[in-house]
């Protein structure tokens, strides 16, 4: 077993974005070999990339007001909110709110974290 609290987790600025930072709370070092879970802050005014991959999201919103844009849709976010992003669906998270939008965010992969190797 492991517990950590995320104030006790770096956060890292998210790649090529400003103002989007992401805590890996969960992952394969410290034993979670198949998914991630990781702590998103957007902060206003600031969006995550536009963009599809391989792995599926499943996302948890916790605090701040949202959207999420893609495939022509938009849905709008609030805390309490549950998120499923399909394999290769084109999707970003934009803070439309005046607080950090915050979202607990899952990953399937193997691998440590970039920020982590």
């Amino acid at each position: 077993m492991y517990v950590v609290n995320s104030r006790d987790v770096k956060a890292y600025p998210l790649k090529g974005c400003q103002g989007v930072w992401v805590r890996y709370l969960l992952h394969a070092g410290v034993g979670a070999r198949r998914i991630q879970l990781r702590l998103f802050t957007v902060e206003p005014g600031s969006s995550t990339p536009l963009e599809r991959h391989e792995h599926e999201h499943e996302v948890y919103v916790l605090r701040g007001e949202g959207v999420l844009r893609g495939e022509g849709r938009e849905f709008r976010l609030r805390p309490g909110d549950a998120v499923f992003v399909a394999s290769n669906e084109l999707h970003q998270f934009v803070n439309t709110g005046a607080e950090p939008l915050e979202f607990l965010c899952t990953k399937e992969t193997e691998e440590l974290p970039e920020p982590l190797r």
